[in-house]
Parts: C-alpha cells; sequence; structure tokens
C-alpha cells in the first residue's frame, strides 16, 4: 500500500510534543513493522493537515464523544486542550473496547473528570474478559445505553470516531433515535 498513512494527532494545541495514537496488532503490518523498528531522532515526514473534527466552537453546546478503539485518539487531544486551559463543558463520552488491555489515556479523562466535569462511560464487548471488579459497563453502546447515560441526547451534538462500520452504524442508529443530521459530526472522510 506505499509509504503514506492518515494518522490522527493525540497530542492538544497545549502541548510541546506530537503525540499520535497507533494500535499495534500482532503480527504488525510491514508498515508498522517499519515503525517500530525506528531509532529515537528518526524523521517522519507529515504532510497534508486536514480535517475539521474539532471541538465545537460554541463552549456551551452539549456533546456526545463516542469512541471505539484507538478512535479514541481525536478525543484526547480535545480533551486534554480543555483540562489544560480549564475550561468545563457539558460532555459526555462513551469509550468502548474489547478488553482492558486496549483502553487508553485513563489519566487524561480521570483527570478531566475531576478538574472539569466529563462525563465518561467506559464499557467492555468481550464479557469473557470483563476484569473483577470493573465498574463500567458491558456490552456494545447502543440507543439504549445512549438514551439511559444522556436522557437529553436529542439536545446534543454528537462526534462519532473510530472503526468505518462503528461509525457509520453510530450515524444510522443515532437519525433512528431523532438526532438530527446535523449534530451528527464523524472522523471518517467520505
Amino acid at each position: 500500500r506505499g509509504n503514506r498513512r492518515y494518522f490522527t494527532i493525540a497530542s492538544a494545541p497545549t502541548e510541546e510534543e506530537i503525540i499520535m495514537g497507533v494500535k499495534f496488532y500482532d503480527p504488525p503490518s510491514s508498515y508498522k513493522k517499519s515503525m517500530l523498528a525506528m531509532e529515537p531522532g528518526e524523521k517522519i515526514l507529515a504532510g497534508q493537515l486536514a480535517g475539521d473534527f474539532t471541538l465545537p466552537i460554541n463552549p456551551k453546546e452539549k456533546s456526545v464523544f463516542i469512541a471505539g478503539g484507538i478512535g479514541i485518539t481525536p478525543f484526547r487531544s480535545m480533551i486534554k486542550y480543555l483540562v489544560d486551559t480549564k475550561q468545563a463543558r457539558d460532555i459526555v463520552l462513551f469509550y468502548s473496547n474489547k478488553n482492558i488491555s486496549e483502553v487508553v489515556y485513563t489519566d487524561i479523562f480521570d483527570q478531566a473528570v475531576e478538574e472539569i466535569g466529563l462525563r465518561v462511560v467506559y464499557t467492555l464487548t468481550d464479557s469473557e474478559q470483563v476484569p473483577a471488579g470493573w465498574l463500567g459497563k458491558v456490552g456494545m453502546i447502543d440507543a439504549n445505553m445512549i438514551a439511559a447515560e444522556v436522557p437529553d441526547f436529542k439536545e446534543r451534538a454528537f462526534y462519532i470516531s473510530g472503526p468505518h462500520a462503528m461509525v457509520t452504524a453510530f450515524e444510522t442508529a443515532l437519525s433512528e433515535m431523532g438526532v438530527s443530521k446535523n449534530k451528527i459530526k464523524t472522523d471518517v472522510k467520505k
């Protein structure tokens, strides 16, 4: 597939270092093998900065962020920025992973819960691997879970990031729930 890939920047504009969230499967692709083999100081060429998957301009707009797996990356950036700039916004984050080992950035989200009032709903989809003492949800995020956790969901903007199939499924589900299409924003290129 060549030597170009799209990556989402996980760092906030308030951070000095550039952070990217990358998931490595076993076995990794040849591209990711090359990334793993890189030495400190080697360079990566980045180009074509693009996209409009950003925080709502209006800080009073209530939002729901839905992330599947490494789709959490843009939300890490947004939430870290809000923490660093001390901006409290009415945001509920749904974050779904297969198992606990895939959950990342909890330090940032815990800080956001404490400092800016973020609400986080963690869920694991592999019911066979739920650790003892798990306080989050078990199962896939669905219309019932959203309605139960966010009763005013029709008043909110929805931001969805994750695997393409997940994103398109949520677009359909939210529309069926009565969420206006202009209140649904995705990170999937169309």
